[in-house]
């Protein structure tokens, strides 16, 4: 039984002498290493499936494919710049020895792409992508991202921010910069510009804010700046609201919405991180919890407020239960009483008000004849709304 590391020491021994642009024999130089290459790489294959078929522990196996990582990330990041360029339409010299060497760089990313999915269990997809591998991925996403980056500049100013945030992710693949990209982002980027594009191919191209946040909550973009940009985006949105229930509102239907998400699996910008989805849920139930807590403090002290008035002090009114209760109902109705929550104006109402005859004011009383008004009732309501009316324009005559 073979091992791979033997021919993996060959593929090694055959990069050792490429050719050099002003050498004479540079073709037969860069024939000879793309010949010898290519059969080291089939015997890597092949030695792989034979120990497959040996039954080698998974142990050894997974110690293969590390070593075999490891050295060809090595050979990938020492390949010149120029063997990954590529022929463009222009009538340009381009040396026959390098087709031989752009070709051996497609062959060493087909031997990447065949230990991640073949041996996917022990691949460390954590590890930084070799530099053919992520020049390769850049060429072919170049044409799709030269029309996102259009489209964006046409695109709606509200989403500007975020667009710019996505549009510097791919600088990653400037081979200027230092390569510092994973396999997982590779994979995220790559998802992320198909599903660009697609939504770019639609008749109605358009990609409003919400719908390209929903499509980075999908395939789980949970780097460290976008939390924080959508958790000051709810907090911009929470600052333009009246009341704490109109915010605790706003969080639940957040929340509720990021349930409702499907999610794409085994996709995320940051691997090693908890889902984007998962963050911002959390960050919701903190802020739930706060405002929360702010209303009880204030209720608190409303409560300590009342204190300081005479004991059992009451506002005195000759309504009846019912009658009070159609008050506050057309009052509410008519927008004048704008509390959201009802609850706590029941409660409120009993503790401060008291009836024709001095009754029994309890607020489940209370709330009864608020939700079913009786006709009686609401013709005596009309008779008020009457004397009212004529109140108004004595006031009126007596100014």
């Amino acid at each position: 039984m073979r091992t791979p590391l033997l021919p993996l020491q060959l593929l090694e021994d055959s990069l050792q002498h490429p050719p050099r642009p002003e050498d004479p024999s540079a073709y037969e130089t860069a024939s000879s290493m793309h010949k010898q290459s290519l059969a080291a790489i089939e015997d890597i294959t092949l030695a792989f499936e034979e120990c497959l078929a040996a039954g080698i522990s998974e142990q050894t196996l997974r110690k293969y494919v590390t070593i075999c990582q490891e050295k060809i990330t090595a050979l990938c990041n020492d390949v010149p710049f120029s063997w990954l360029e590529v022929e463009t339409a222009a009538p340009v010299e381009y040396d026959e020895w390098r087709y031989l060497c752009n070709d051996l760089c497609h062959q060493l990313e087909d031997l990447i792409l065949y230990l991640m999915f073949t041996y996917a269990k022990f691949y460390n997809k954590m590890a930084v992508t070799p530099n053919v591998y992520r020049e390769l991925m850049r060429q072919r996403i170049a044409p799709g991202l030269s029309v996102i980056r259009s489209w964006f500049n046409d695109s709606d100013e509200s989403c500007r921010e975020l667009q710019e945030m996505i549009l510097s992710l791919y600088d990653a693949f400037d081979p200027e910069t230092s390569n510092r990209m994973n396999h997982y982002q590779l994979d995220f980027l790559r998802e992320l510009q198909q599903a660009l594009l697609k939504y770019w191919s639609q008749e109605d191209n358009t990609l409003e804010h919400g719908l390209l946040q929903q499509l980075l909550f999908s395939l789980n973009f949970n780097s460290t700046d976008y939390y924080h940009y959508c958790t000051s985006y709810i907090s911009q949105q929470l600052t333009e609201l009246p009341d704490a229930h109109t915010q605790l509102d706003l969080l639940s239907f957040i929340h509720k919405t990021l349930c409702q998400i499907p999610v794409k699996q085994g996709l995320a910008y940051s691997h090693d991180a908890p889902s984007i989805i998962a963050l911002l849920k959390e960050w919701l139930q903190v802020e739930s919890k706060y405002l929360q807590s702010g209303m009880k403090r204030n209720s608190s002290k409303s409560v300590k407020k009342f204190k300081t008035l005479p004991e059992n002090f009451k506002l005195q009114t000759n309504l009846t239960l019912p009658e009070l209760a159609a008050l506050f109902k057309i009052l509410k109705e008519a927008g004048i009483v704008e509390n959201r929550n009802m609850q706590d104006v029941f409660r409120l109402l009993a503790l401060c008000f008291s009836i024709q005859k001095k009754e029994a004011f309890e607020a489940s009383t209370f709330q009864s004849h608020y939700y079913r008004i009786s006709p009686d009732t609401l013709k005596k309501m009309e008779d008020l709304a009457h004397s009212l009316v004529r109140k108004v324009h004595q006031l009126r005559k007596g100014q």
